[in-house]
């Protein structure tokens, strides 16, 4: 009897991590259940759960956009996409992993290193370096994959990331989660976009026109109110201001830039007593009165953005079309606005003194 029990008890230490190493995940699409330890190990980690307090919009949080969209559920959004996919495991955790270096306020980052508008954002620039030093390569090192070996690049992971109009699964994620938030589809025509959703010989089709289409139109408005345009680019411009002074009095450490949240580092510029942060925040926060579109001659600046709008390849038959030219009005909005980001937004700033000194040009 003794015997057996050992036995039996031996054989229950033994399966003990099979039941570890087993979690439902739930995402914006659905429960997914993960038996996969590095993926589990790699969800836990403090450097991806803080992804639960890094907001989607970044600084629109705090002027325009209120969602309560997260890098978080972003990032699990982008993991569960490839995995109904059946991506490799390699590509889920780069997915998985993708959004993980974002700076607090996400791309306000790009602003305060003075990287905006350039072909790589800073949390690009940054992501190998985030892996190493926030413990996340030693986790890869544990289950055999190396930090090279799940870089979110697309010529590694074509699912993850595909240059503009194509769809990748980044894209897809964060259309679909935005236009829901934003009130342009419901929850149901959400998982009926993601059931749609085919992944073949390397590119992403579609077959639901009307529902793409209505994504596709939400796309055109949020590169000009929200991911682009002049309030996104003059807040951003401010915070990072006011971030910067938070840097050189000491407030605020880099560290807490890079593996901070956003609502500590706001409260504590908000609670800050110095007078140049203070003004930027009033700016920030009220940054829709604080500007007028104008003539280009009169002009303080002209912001000039990327439109983000795509358009995707859509079966008819037996073959592939893009979405937008079975869809002509919606063409020419795709086109009005991609001419709008790249000549740009002349603005005239309504700041004291009437327009900017050139002391303070932004």
């Amino acid at each position: 009897m003794f015997l057996i029990d050992t036995l039996r008890i031996a054989l229950l230490s033994s399966l003990l991590p099979l039941f570890l190493f087993c979690a439902a995940i739930e995402t914006f699409y659905g429960v997914m259940e993960v038996e996969e330890p590095v993926l589990l190990e790699l969800i836990e980690s403090p450097a991806f759960q803080r992804l639960r307090h890094v907001r989607q919009y970044g600084v629109s949080y705090y002027t325009t956009h209120r969602e309560e969209y997260t890098r978080y559920a972003h990032s699990l959004g982008v993991f569960a996409v490839l995995r109904s996919q059946g991506a490799s495991l390699k590509e889920q955790i780069a997915g998985l992993l993708h959004d993980v270096s974002h700076t607090v306020f996400s791309h306000v980052g790009d602003w305060l290193f003075e990287v905006e508008n350039q072909s790589d954002d800073y949390q690009s620039r940054v992501h190998k370096s985030f892996l190493e030093h926030y413990g996340l390569g030693e986790i890869l090192e544990r289950h055999g994959f190396t930090i090279d070996e799940v870089l979110p690049l697309g010529e590694l992971f074509p699912a993850l990331e595909q240059s503009l109009p194509n769809l990748c699964a980044d894209r897809i994620d964060y259309n679909i989660q935005g236009a829901y938030h934003r009130g342009s589809i419901t929850q149901e025509e959400a998982l009926q976009l993601f059931e749609d959703l085919q992944f073949v010989d390397g590119l992403w089709v579609v077959t639901q026109k009307e529902l793409w289409a209505r994504v596709v139109r939400y796309s055109l408005m949020m590169s000009q109110e929200c991911w682009g345009g002049p309030t996104n680019f003059l807040s951003s411009r401010w915070l990072a201001d006011a971030m910067k002074r938070g840097l050189e009095l000491g407030l605020l450490s880099l560290e807490e830039i890079h593996f901070g949240t956003d609502q500590k580092v706001w409260d504590k510029l908000m609670e800050s007593e110095d007078g140049f942060i203070q003004e930027r925040l009033q700016r920030v926060l009220h940054v829709t009165e604080l500007y007028q579109l104008t003539d280009p001659v009169h002009a303080d600046m002209v912001v000039v953005s990327k439109c983000r709008g795509f358009n995707p390849l859509v079966v008819e038959g037996d073959h592939l079309v893009r979405l937008l030219s079975t869809d002509p009005e919606l063409e020419a909005e795709y086109a009005r606005v991609r001419a709008k980001s790249a000549s740009g937004w002349p603005l005239h700033l309504l700041l004291e003194g009437g327009g900017v000194d050139v002391s303070d040009r932004i």
